[in-house]
């Protein structure tokens, strides 16, 4: 490997196991940072050569064709090359420089570079998802990462440069993703689902992901470790897999079309009759037939760890408090004073790994109280996943250490049951107590609360069946605490009657489907809570406000938005209604769109407007101590970036970004 290059201010590195993986799961994520101007980096871990037979798999005759694995692997690969170049420029048949680079000693890899495009380059490291063995079966590379085989072969494809099969061990494919990390210095890193959940259809376990999208993920894993203990801190963000198709879908038409079209060249269908590139006989992966859209994986692009919206507080001193996790680690940012505008941080804390969702509480102005949920190898055990919490110091400058809540299935001691763990989602009523809520591996929700005296209750669960891992908690003006948790076909709620009470399920709550990814709630005075989500299919922000005497209206109001995927900020504005609260989401294009209520408080409706730059997660939004509005995001280069009313009047504008 060469020396490290100059990281510019966003680097972003995809690692998935086949060639299709990041234009089903990932994109339109990817396409943006092609057409942002990013540095775009994609690791192939494997050679995708599945059955070794490119022809439609709904075509009768196809079991008559003779499998050829190198070949399928070529077409594959020439097919991913023409959608990035399509992507990046427009022109599918855009020239490559390729080369061959050996990554770590013993282990060459092919790189391409975009002709014209340095910053986009694609590696291949090609290894066999089933090599034959002398036995007549075939290793599959699980069994590499479990330490069942000792080496996995290559596959070298048709034309290459990397001619002769290599026999890879599982440090060097560790190694091999850990250098490339080292030299590409990205700012954020995109992988899959590490611990997908089970077919909850199923009487019998049935693993919802494919295990190659799993097992490349536990290497990235590996790799993002040693790169951190390098000193390095970068944004992880994981994407689910085939359980897309649980779940309500989180794409509008426009970014479904979008999306199908670059799959549609990565299948060869708008490809020449000569391959351009010379490479193979066909360019493209024909198994997917000649429509894009017959697969379901089109309809949705949901992260594993759905991301949450309170991660930005008033906290102690009167100053706003911001978290995230970079390189899976707790990172904290304040303000240096009340209302200042200037920040100090990222102060990177705590051992082990996190994953890239927090849940963040506290009593408004006092010390945050967040819980995590934290991804660790045990020697002799496999991996282990628990639920961690830690408490901000008083004075708001330091953190005690995690702490284990354990795990509502630890008593199980399966390894399903327990990587299935959703993330948390938190809050503190009124007289302290903190519950902690999370989505069990039979898809219900359990609990675990601290009562005021500092102990905690074993976990408990509290019902549910078919529901998201994307919840959230509301304390309400009365000191109660309610969940909402999305689910297949409505949103789920529970509620306390009286403070400290049993959570009880409220089965008036009838909401059209929820899209996949995330909702918020907000206490919106008067005994009445406010929920925000995304329609499915749609995309469309629907706003469901409590009635006065607790019943919830047959029916959502449409507030419009600009597309996009993810949880909806949402803040209370004094005096104002559902569709004039402050409103912040993840737009189509990536960035914050932000929705205010008119000066004229007789103005009605939702007013968005879209700026900045792509970004992370979801955005957050809080008051600070002059009470004027603050919208945060974290960018694809980890920076904070915060945007603050010019004044904490009604109806005062944003003033611009600031880091």
């Amino acid at each position: 490997m060469t020396a490290p290059e100059t990281s510019p201010t966003r680097s972003v590195l995809h690692i998935v196991a086949h060639q299709d993986d990041d234009l089903y799961f990932m994109n339109p994520d990817l396409v943006r940072s092609l057409q942002d101007g990013d540095v775009v980096t994609t690791v192939i871990v494997t050679a995708g050569e599945g059955d070794g037979i490119n022809v439609d798999t709904n075509e009768p005759q196809r079991k008559a064709v003779a499998p050829d694995f190198a070949r399928y692997s070529t077409e594959r690969g020439c097919g991913l090359r023409s959608a990035y170049a399509r992507m990046a420029t427009g022109d599918r048949d855009r020239p490559w420089h390729r080369e061959a680079v050996e990554i770590v000693p013993g282990f060459a890899v092919e790189r391409f570079v975009l002709v014209g495009h340095p910053s986009v380059c694609l590696y291949f490291f090609q290894l066999h998802m089933g090599a034959p063995t002398e036995r007549g079966t075939r290793t599959r590379l699980h069994e590499l990462w479990e330490g069942a085989l000792r080496t996995q072969r290559t596959l070298p494809v048709h034309g290459g440069v990397v001619t002769e099969a290599q026999h890879i061990t599982r440090d060097q494919v560790i190694g091999g993703l850990a250098a490339l990390l080292d030299r590409v210095r990205p700012t954020t890193v995109r992988t899959m689902d590490p611990d997908p959940e089970h077919d909850g259809g199923r009487t019998e376990f049935v693993c919802s992901d494919h295990i190659d999208h799993t097992t490349t993920t536990q290497f990235a894993l590996a790799a993002l470790t040693r790169h951190r203990e390098a000193g390095h801190a970068t944004v992880v963000e994981h994407y689910r897999g085939y359980a897309n198709r649980f779940w309500g879908y989180n794409l509008d038409s426009d970014a479904v079309t979008e999306k199908a079209e670059y799959l549609a060249t990565y299948s060869g269908l708008d490809a020449p009759d000569d391959c351009r590139h010379g490479t193979c006989h066909t360019c493209g992966d024909r198994q997917l037939g000649p429509d894009p859209f017959r697969s379901t994986h089109m309809m949705s692009t949901a992260h594993r760890y759905s991301p949450t919206t309170g991660w930005l507080r008033l906290g102690p001193g009167g100053r706003l408090n911001a978290f995230g996790v970079l390189g899976g680690r707790l990172a904290f940012w304040t303000e240096t004073g009340p209302a200042s505008g200037e920040w100090k941080g990222p102060f990177v804390l705590g051992e082990g790994w996190v994953a890239p969702t927090l849940a963040v509480a506290g009593l408004p102005g006092g010390p945050a109280e967040l819980a995590a949920l934290r991804r660790q190898h045990v020697i002799g055990s496999g991996v282990t996943v628990d639920v961690v919490h830690t408490t901000q110091d008083p004075d708001g400058n330091g953190f005690s250490g995690w702490q284990s809540l354990e795990n509502p299935d630890w008593a199980h001691g399966d390894a399903h049951r327990q990587r299935e763990l959703g993330v948390p989602h938190a809050a503190v009523d009124a007289a302290g107590r903190l519950y902690v809520f999370c989505r069990d591996f039979d898809q219900g929700i359990s609990v675990r609360r601290r009562d005021t005296d500092g102990t905690w209750a074993p976990w408990e669960s509290i019902g549910g069946s078919f529901v998201q891992d994307a919840g959230t908690a509301v304390t309400t003006e009365r000191g109660t605490v309610e969940l909402f948790v999305p689910g297949k076909t409505s949103v789920w709620r529970w509620h306390q009657t009286e403070p400290g009470g049993p959570f009880l399920l409220d089965d008036t709550l009838k909401t059209g489907r929820p899209a996949t990814g995330g909702l918020s709630a907000v206490d919106s005075g008067g005994g009445r809570t406010c929920l925000y989500f995304r329609e499915a299919g749609t995309q469309q922000v629907m706003a469901y406000r409590q009635h006065a005497d607790g019943r919830w209206p047959g029916s959502g109001a449409g507030l419009g938005g600009h597309g996009g995927t993810g949880a909806v900020a949402a803040l209370w504005a004094p005096e104002r209604g559902a569709r004039e609260a402050f409103l912040a989401h993840r737009g189509s294009r990536g960035r914050v769109v932000v929705s205010m209520p008119d000066r004229d408080k007789d103005v009605s409706g939702t007013h968005w407007r879209e700026s900045g730059e792509m970004f992370t997660n979801a955005p957050s939004m809080a008051y600070d101590a002059s009470g004027a509005l603050a919208v945060a995001v974290i960018g694809l280069d980890g920076r904070l970036r915060v945007r603050r009313q010019l004044s904490p009047k009604a109806g005062s504008p944003l003033g611009p970004w600031s880091s």
